[in-house]
């Protein structure tokens, strides 16, 4: 695996840097710090709350309520700050402050179980959705009813904020694998794109790059931030197989599992794969030019396909597939993301907190994250908003319809269950560096068993 990091230019930067918090759900330990003037929203949003019985504070609890606390990972401060904006002008003599210094979602875990311990208050944080166990179990997160939305909150995506049946998080941003191709290569090569759609399509593609453009390698797929485990769990849901069973035991030893890895072992064997999707898949793809297609996340696209149109006659034409399937599977991507939650136990700071949440998805702030960081929009009228912004990446307009065959993302439990996804997301890099699939996965079977017990 490629693991040398190298000084990005400007734009790539915002890339990595927008998409590398929110990207799989847990986040990684060296996601890289937060540059100020590169964070979402793409501009000034409008946070309110809508007419929603419930979904409001009282008035006898608006004047009780004094202070709010809320924790985020840095990248999500601006869209928090409209939140914040919002409930101090509603609510005179309120204070919102915004805890944001976490670079991830486990830091921001770590924060906040240390905080708590300490007797620190906290009514509202993001949770990435692998992390919502935890939250539920550990951090004491409230259930939040989805009849407190608006009604232009896309339903098809509560399921993702639920955990053993509870609605403990409500989904802000929502992301999907994908596979970003260089259409000039493809075509040199005589590959029809719509043959991206499986996996077996994706290795004719590779073989027929290798042959007409021998210094170009095929296919990168990175694994590191947790891709890895985000790869191998689309592939197994697309034949109905996910990784994880329904009472939250580990399902990776399974014919759809090792047919998976048996294609991540193929796209290894075309070259040494990238560590991180955000910065060095990227970078080898856009700017180098090293690589014919390459593994990310729906977030990253927007600013990627800008990064391209601004290099002019030294860019190329790129193209965007959702990412394969397995022969005869169906598309069923794992989603990764976040999800809103309320800690507060009291009434009246639970009152306050539902509020903040609410505000917070807000059609013109999910709007301005979405041009900000190209997540799927959470919310219907947003996404009309939007109108301008597909218009301008109509490469995005096929994600918007895949809300109905997302799969919450493995959610793995136990004291060291946290563990799992940089875990599997290594045997899938060792899969990729030579290993046997099967006896990797016969492995992985054995020790999630032992880390999530």
């Amino acid at each position: 695996m490629i693991r040398t990091r190298r000084p990005l230019p400007v734009l790539l930067t915002a890339v990595s840097l927008a998409v590398t918090a929110a990207a799989c759900g847990g986040g990684g330990d060296d996601t890289p710090g937060i540059e100020e003037s590169l964070r979402p929203t793409a501009r000034d949003a409008t946070a309110g709350v809508d007419n929603v019985d419930g979904a409001k504070a009282s008035a006898e609890c608006a004047a009780q309520v004094t202070s709010l606390t809320m924790y985020t990972v840095a990248a999500l401060n601006d869209a928090a700050k409209s939140g914040k904006d919002y409930m101090e002008r509603e609510h005179p003599g309120l204070t919102v402050t915004i805890n944001g210094s976490a670079t991830n979602y486990v830091e921001l875990v770590q924060q906040l179980s240390a905080d708590r311990a300490a007797g620190r208050q906290a009514d509202v944080a993001v949770a990435g959705f692998d992390l919502l166990p935890t939250f539920a179990n550990q951090l004491g997160a409230q259930e939040f009813s989805p009849r407190l939305l608006r009604a232009s909150y896309d339903q098809r995506f509560v399921k993702l904020g639920q955990v053993d049946g509870r609605q403990i998080g409500i989904p802000q941003q929502v992301s999907v694998p994908v596979l970003i191709y260089n259409l000039d290569v493809l075509e040199a090569a005589g590959v029809d794109p719509a043959t991206l759609a499986t996996t077996d399509g994706v290795l004719a593609a590779a073989e027929k790059i290798k042959a007409t453009s021998p210094d170009i390698q095929p296919i990168d797929l990175p694994v590191g931030e947790q891709f890895g485990q985000w790869y191998l769990s689309s592939l197994a849901n697309s034949k109905d197989s996910p990784v994880q069973n329904a009472d939250g035991s580990p399902n990776v030893d399974t014919p759809a599992a090792r047919e998976a890895m048996e294609f991540l072992a193929r796209v290894g064997s075309y070259g040494p794969q990238s560590d991180s999707p955000s910065q060095q898949g990227l970078l080898r793809f856009g700017l180098q030019k090293q690589t014919a297609m390459v593994g990310a996340t729906v977030a990253s696209l927007a600013q990627g396909l800008r990064v391209l149109r601004d290099m002019g006659a030294d860019g190329f034409r790129a193209g965007v597939a959702p990412f394969p399937v397995l022969p005869g599977g169906t598309l069923r991507p794992t989603a990764g993301g976040n999800a809103l939650t309320v800690l507060s136990t009291d009434r009246c700071q639970r009152e306050m907190a539902v509020e903040l949440v609410v505000s917070l998805l807000a059609p013109d702030v999910v709007a301005a994250s979405t041009e900000a960081v190209s997540y799927l929009p959470v919310d219907t009228a947003a996404a009309d908003q939007l109108a301008p912004f597909y218009q301008e990446f109509p490469e995005l307009v096929q994600f918007r319809e895949i809300g109905d065959s997302l799969v919450p993302a493995p959610a793995w439990q136990g004291a060291r269950g946290g563990e799992v996804p940089t875990y599997l997301s290594e045997q899938v890099e060792r899969a990729m560096t030579g290993g046997d699939p099967a006896t990797l996965l016969r492995e992985a079977q054995t020790e999630i068993t032992r880390l999530t017990s």
